[in-house]
């Protein structure tokens, strides 16, 4: 057997071990390099803000399969929702800076490359009064996005 990762040789033990814990073959060098990155993430999702926390669960309940502070190898991303390739930040006043400003549009140049699109919510959006209709308008956004993007799959 090898690693997935390092493509290293692994003993059988190391092999049952490692598919036992993380659901993929590793040898114990990157066994530890992944549990190190999975405590990260984790503690990242833990900082996640409430104003992200509670769009997250909305959009969870009404069906997106959305991730939390999901790291696409660049940057942090609020709430991720791969299969519609959209990103959404939750955005507070520092997000008002100029240099904050242009630090988020890199992020979002950042994700267009990669042929996500993002979607900057400002906390406004998220308080009691508005999160309900906010989700709704992502909703459509992202029901419309999915059938533009089958129409262009139709048209080749």
């Amino acid at each position: 057997m090898v690693c997935s990762v390092c493509g290293g040789y692994i003993s059988d033990r190391e092999y049952n071990y490692s598919i036992n814990n993380y659901g993929k073959v590793l040898c114990r060098e990157c066994q530890e390099d992944y549990a190190n990155l999975k405590n990260k993430h984790e503690k990242r999702k833990a900082n996640s803000t409430p104003e992200a926390q509670k769009l997250f669960n909305i959009l969870i309940k009404m069906g997106f399969k959305a991730q939390l502070e999901k790291w696409d190898g660049y940057k942090h991303i609020d709430i991720a929702i791969p299969d519609k390739r959209v990103n959404i930040e939750v955005d507070g006043k520092y997000h008002q800076s100029k240099k904050q400003a242009l630090a988020d549009l890199k992020r979002t140049y950042h994700s267009f490359k990669k042929e996500y699109v993002t979607l900057r919510i400002p906390n406004q959006l998220v308080q009691e009064d508005t999160v309900f209709e906010t989700a709704s308008y992502i909703k459509e956004f992202l029901n419309e996005s999915e059938a533009q993007l089958n129409e262009g799959l139709d048209d080749d």
